[in-house]
């Protein structure tokens, strides 16, 4: 006579249901060229933040819906005399966001988006962070800011 040992299984258990995976939130970008200012987001919540400076008068930054394209550690201008593009992602034909060591507060490139490369360095976070096909919305336009001119004292 066979006995069966009291560990041995004579059943398949049960299904288990696999792990719930909460679905990945999804990445997209917002350029405003009002406040230039960028935001990347992962679902509704804000991870990376930065100023920008988009393209000035005669050099206009195009809004529109893109997904962000190619991704070049160092990329070098073909129209503007091979100027060096660090950390950049193609957005749409010649139109990139970048790095760049002077990032004002108002328009000042010639069409690409800038990003600060000092401080932490939002450039180089941006770039490791967006991967091809990532939405990118840039919206807005922008208003100078009326210039205050002051009087000199009468003497």
């Amino acid at each position: 006579m066979f006995v069966t040992p009291a560990f041995a299984q004579t059943e398949s258990p049960a299904a288990v249901p696999p792990p719930v995976v909460p679905p990945a939130e999804e990445k997209r970008v917002v350029v405003d060229k009002t406040q230039q200012i960028l935001f990347a987001y992962e679902g509704e919540r804000i991870v990376i933040q930065s100023r920008v400076s988009t393209g000035r008068a005669g050099w206009r930054t195009p809004s529109g819906e893109f997904n962000a394209g190619i991704k070049e550690r160092m990329h070098y201008s073909r129209l503007f005399n091979n100027a060096p593009m660090p950390w950049s992602v193609q957005v749409n034909g010649h139109y990139f966001i970048h790095g760049f060591s002077y990032v004002p507060d108002f328009p000042a490139s010639h069409g690409c988006v800038r990003l600060p490369t000092d401080g932490d360095n939002p450039a180089k976070r941006f770039y490791e962070w967006v991967e091809p096909g990532t939405p990118v919305t840039i919206t807005g336009d922008w208003v100078p800011k009326p210039r205050v001119v002051k009087k000199p004292a009468a003497k």
